[in-house]
């Protein structure tokens, strides 16, 4: 297809276009399809009302782009998700709260506790084995930051 076929179509050509941007959406998922889909159909519309060169029609296509871009974004970007295991790759954070029995003294700020079947690494003041901890957060995500309770 040439350009001059292309435009014999107008604004039926960006609907068309974008038309099928939005179909390929649903064939590769990824929300940018989608944006550019709909900024295709508008330019497409604009043109329909008010006929526009092509020269103008690649310059509000790309300002089509940025602003469906920019809502979506806005719309689904910002929703939070929600889950049934919130802690899911943040299991620090789960134990925070919590109080455990010092597997190994902490020396010089470093020590371990045992959870269930996991050893975890702990910092906190010099204390000696055996006595009752809080986890009161987490650095770095693998090392528990304790005090005595």
């Amino acid at each position: 297809m040439t350009l001059d076929e292309l435009t014999q179509w107008g604004p039926w050509a960006w609907i068309v276009v974008g038309l099928f941007l939005a179909a390929a959406e649903t064939l590769m998922p990824g929300a940018f399809l989608i944006w550019l889909g709909m900024a295709a159909i508008a330019t497409g519309l604009v043109d329909m009302f008010y006929p526009l060169s092509w020269t103008w029609d690649f310059v509000i296509f790309p300002a089509f782009i940025f602003l469906f871009g920019f809502f979506g974004k806005k719309i689904y970007g910002s929703k939070p998700r929600l889950t049934d295991q919130p802690f899911l790759n943040r299991r620090a954070d789960a134990l925070v709260g919590r109080e455990f029995v010092l597997d190994q003294p902490i020396l010089n700020g470093a020590g371990r506790i045992r959870v269930d079947d996991t050893v975890w690494r702990v910092s906190g003041s010099d204390t000696p084995a055996g006595t009752k901890v809080r986890v009161t957060g987490a650095t770095g995500g693998a090392v528990l930051k304790v005090e005595r309770t």
